[in-house]
């Protein structure tokens, strides 16, 4: 099992208090919750949240030598404001939003987030939500489709590729990961080492758990839940997930967004994997790590 992607630098930024509590909210398989706990004394506490039931049951085996200290939730961190409240909690030292898909969701061909294996085109994250890609995609239109796909880089012919790739889905020709992969060979084109096929299948897993709205949902209320000199934490894996982060950042950080908290920026330029840990890890090439703290 990998270490969790910027282990060390989320575990300095966050400057672990020894009784403190933290929220883990992305809890995955458990990984970055463990360090942290294995930092804290004997009355700090983590709660864990994360929306997918299967890494959630690993993530609480992981964790069964912390039980006393820790607390889980199936939910997705959009709901964090309602789990403090339900568990009384008035504010925390530190939180940690990893916003990359676990290697368990990326493995499992029957998750569809992959291309490199088979399966049905589905890319939830929660398995009880009521749109997989595919029911999505033959809902949608045009150009609502082609602006997604601009957003997430495809620059070359957005229309184009919408256009052909909503005429396939509802003609029945694409239904499964590697059909959908297939497409993208032939119609979007090779173009340097990247698949054609990566800025698709990201843009549509975008769409299908619709990830903006919900990270920036949480941006709104989760630095709220600061205490004094606590921090926010949130990993990003793509340009479109950093801007928001980058820019949300800066506007609590001017002026607190007409709270009485006062913010910082505590990275003023994201911090990215070192050489040797992409080496290790090659998937965490991509993440970046920007650190907001409430400094009064």
């Amino acid at each position: 099992m990998h270490e969790p992607v910027l282990l060390k630098e989320v575990l300095q930024y966050l400057e672990i208090k020894q009784n403190g509590r933290y929220v883990d909210g992305t809890l995955g398989l458990g990984g970055h919750a463990e360090a942290i706990l294995r930092q804290l004394g004997p009355k700090g506490e983590v709660l864990g949240l994360d929306v997918d039931a299967e890494t959630l049951a690993q993530a609480e085996d992981r964790l069964q030598p912390f039980e006393d200290q820790t607390i889980t939730r199936r939910v997705n961190f959009r709901g964090l404001q309602g789990v403090l409240q339900e568990l009384g909690w008035t504010g925390v030292d530190g939180m940690l939003f990893d916003l990359g898909v676990s290697s368990v969701q990326l493995n499992d061909p029957k998750r569809g987030i992959s291309f490199q294996s088979e399966g049905p085109l589905d890319m939830r994250l929660d398995t009880e939500a009521p749109h997989n890609a595919l029911t999505l995609l033959k809902q949608m239109k045009e150009d609502e489709l082609a602006e997604v796909f601009y957003e997430f880089g495809v620059r070359r012919n957005p229309r184009r590729i919408s256009r052909y790739l909503l005429h396939d889905v509802r003609e029945g020709k694409i239904t499964t990961t590697t059909d959908l992969a297939g497409f993208c060979d032939r119609v979007v084109g090779r173009r340097g080492r990247i698949h054609p096929a990566t800025k698709i299948f990201l843009a549509l897993r975008s769409l299908v758990n619709n990830e903006q709205q919900v990270l920036k949902d949480l941006l709104q209320v989760a630095p709220l839940f600061l205490n004094q000199g606590g921090r926010l934490a949130i990993i990003s894996f793509h340009s479109v997930e950093d801007r928001i982060v980058k820019n949300e950042f800066r506007s609590w950080s001017q002026d607190g967004k007409e709270t009485s908290f006062c913010f910082a920026r505590a990275t003023r330029k994201p911090i990215q994997p070192s050489a040797e840990e992409v080496q290790a890890n090659p998937r965490s090439r991509s993440a970046k790590l920007r650190v907001l703290e409430r400094i009064q």
